[in-house]
């Protein structure tokens, strides 16, 4: 018997129905709790610790799949490509210098092209409902977190330097250049949510929306900032591409012009404090001194790996170049190129690529996981542009962006294809 994707054998069959619907509801559920507890991905420095939701999620997809989740068969070609990626780090990592970073590094990437798979699975039974399930998670999450790191800058929590870094907020997360980017699908949700809603009641939504910018804007991330600025003009871009009436269109840019003139506020009355101006006016610039030193800023420490990566084409293995270079490339798609030689850093580039296109493709698909699949892509297309200036192939949330985006596309191909407009399949297709 199947159940909503999840293929389960059931005897008697009258009794099954029950224990089926209710093995599904757990494990929504269980992804729910996974990701209530995403906000929190604090560690100590230079150390790979699980953080809660890393236990968590290990121990939801073994329970999933012992009820029945199975992989869509679409999800062949990506996790191919991944494969090529770690066969790629398996090859470098044959001449590595320091071996006892290679496997926690090839642990660490396992386990988060799992969680990719993990999550296109689950959201592909289901679409609308557990896309919905997801991102009323992840931004609850995102609010806890942005509200710690607001809250620390203006002093009133207590043990505020906790949650701050050089003066800029952090949140839960290590770095700022991490928690910035966390909070930009969030943000594109609640914009979505807004800017479709039909009562008063939920400019409530207004509350949380202030907070998330607030919280990028202290982040002091010009990664975030540029992320979050492109990933709404892609969702405005790929929204205005697919609204279905002149009633749909005049809203959206209506609330466009709103979120302009709320951002607007929001940055005017952070930089009414002298503390706020100051660093605001240091990290506006497009480059900082550790970006242009000419022996060990970022751009010159890119030229020296692409320099590694003609030496080694086959390259120098994971969790290599940091070590050899004292920096890190700060560009993830030469940080894989250097990691796993051509092989790994053109397998890469395919999957990159292979990812935007099918979910811009599948956005155009109507229905009502649209609007969620639009936010989910244009976040996704910020998140691979940033990827030029900083490493994002450890940021847990990427995998999250990137399991909704193939989750949710391959479901909306697979309607298209069979002229089925209905929410969720009730059968998935399965492969190995």
């Amino acid at each position: 018997m199947s159940v909503e994707g999840w293929q389960i054998d059931t005897a008697p069959r009258r009794l099954a129905v029950p224990s089926s619907f209710s093995a599904v509801r757990l494990g929504e559920w269980l992804v729910v709790l996974v990701l209530l507890v995403s906000f929190y991905v604090r560690s100590e420095k230079g150390m790979d610790q699980p953080t809660p939701y890393d236990m968590l999620m290990v121990a939801t997809v073994g329970l999933m799949f012992l009820f029945g989740l199975r992989f869509p068969r679409g999800l062949g070609w990506p996790a191919a490509l991944w494969g090529l990626v770690l066969i790629g780090y398996g090859i470098g990592a044959m001449g590595a210098l320091y071996m006892e970073k290679v496997q926690p590094a090839m642990i660490v990437s396992i386990y988060l092209i799992g969680s990719f798979l993990f999550f296109a699975s689950f959201v592909y039974a289901d679409p609308v409902r557990r896309l919905g399930l997801i991102f009323w998670a992840y931004t609850a999450a995102a609010c806890l977190a942005a509200a710690l790191g607001v809250g620390a800058y203006f002093g009133i929590v207590p043990n505020a330097e906790m949650f701050l870094v050089y003066g800029r907020a952090t949140g839960t997360f290590n770095d700022p250049n991490v928690f910035g980017p966390f909070l930009v699908a969030p943000i594109l949700f609640l914009g979505m949510k807004l800017s479709t809603a039909q009562r008063l009641r939920s400019l409530w939504m207004l509350l949380p929306l202030g907070l998330l910018v607030t919280a990028v804007l202290l982040s002091f991330s010009r990664g975030a900032w540029g992320n979050l600025l492109l990933s709404a003009t892609v969702f405005v871009v790929l929204t205005l591409a697919n609204a279905r009436s002149p009633q749909q269109t005049f809203r959206l840019v209506g609330f466009a012009a709103m979120m302009a003139l709320l951002m607007t506020i929001v940055v005017a009355v952070a930089l009414s404090s002298p503390r706020v101006s100051a660093l605001f006016e240091q990290r506006a610039s497009l480059t900082q001194d550790y970006d242009i030193d000419p022996e060990h800023g970022r751009f010159e420490s890119q030229v020296r790996a692409f320099s590694m990566v003609l030496e080694k084409p086959l390259g120098v293995g994971p969790a290599q170049w940091a070590m050899i270079n004292n920096l890190d490339t700060h560009n993830v798609y030469l940080h894989v190129l250097v990691a796993g030689g051509f092989l790994s850093g053109l397998a890469f580039v395919a999957f990159v690529t292979m990812s935007v296109a099918r979910g811009w493709r599948a956005a155009s698909v109507p229905g009502p996981q649209q609007g969620m699949l639009i936010v989910a892509c244009a976040a996704l297309v910020g998140h691979f542009v940033e990827g030029v200036i900083i490493d994002i192939d450890s940021w847990r949330h990427l995998y999250l962006l990137l399991g909704m985006v193939w989750g949710a596309a391959l479901a909306a191909e697979n309607r298209k294809l069979d002229g089925d407009s209905s929410p969720a399949r009730a059968t998935a297709e399965t492969w190995g």
